[in-house]
């Protein structure tokens, strides 16, 4: 059904349609005023990005896959790569947007899993998403990916609180030696 791969300009046309309908939503994904032509130098800052290169201060390293199906770009997920879970952790270790056209079709579900294995391929066993606790939709992908809830997080959004989740991909790496 679908795959994920590295951002790429071949997925230009797709991406740009995808890009207008979050803007209808009221959610935009990048600069409403982003163009064609700027497009390839985004597509290089996402893949500096995922080797820690010109981050804004306070950005860790993250490596975003685009979900890409028959029509091409269907959504994003992303993987920070630096993070260790905590309990005091505020944000998202874990981050995904499935185009409005794509959503109830199990896009989030299938790529949440492929990211899965992407982050064992990383050497990353542990992952802690998050998602507004009225967002019952993620909360389902997240579970669904064996994401076990361990409880709120500070209300950091006025109208709501954040759900925080660990999805444990089983035992660490062998240790050479044992």
């Amino acid at each position: 059904m679908i795959n994920l791969e590295t951002p790429s300009e071949k997925y230009i046309d797709s991406f740009f349609e995808a890009m207008a309908e979050f803007a209808v939503e009221g959610i935009p994904q990048v600069s409403e005023d982003m163009t064609r032509e700027q497009f390839p130098a985004y597509v290089q800052r996402l893949h500096d990005q995922s080797i820690g290169k010109n981050l804004k201060e306070g950005h860790i390293p993250s490596k975003e896959f685009w979900i890409i199906d028959d029509e091409g770009f269907a959504g994003r997920i992303i993987l920070g790569l630096t993070y260790t879970p905590s309990s005091d952790r505020v944000g998202h270790h874990v981050g995904y947007a499935v185009r409005p056209s794509k959503r109830r079709q199990g896009y989030a579900t299938n790529a949440l899993e492929c990211l899965l294995i992407e982050a064992r391929k990383l050497d990353i066993y542990k992952l802690m998403p998050s998602c507004g606790a009225d967002n019952v939709a993620s909360r389902k992908v997240i579970e669904k990916n064996g994401g076990v809830l361990l409880g709120d997080l500070p209300d950091v959004h006025p109208s709501h609180g954040e759900l925080r989740f660990l999805i444990d991909l089983g035992a660490e790496p062998a240790t050479p030696g044992r």
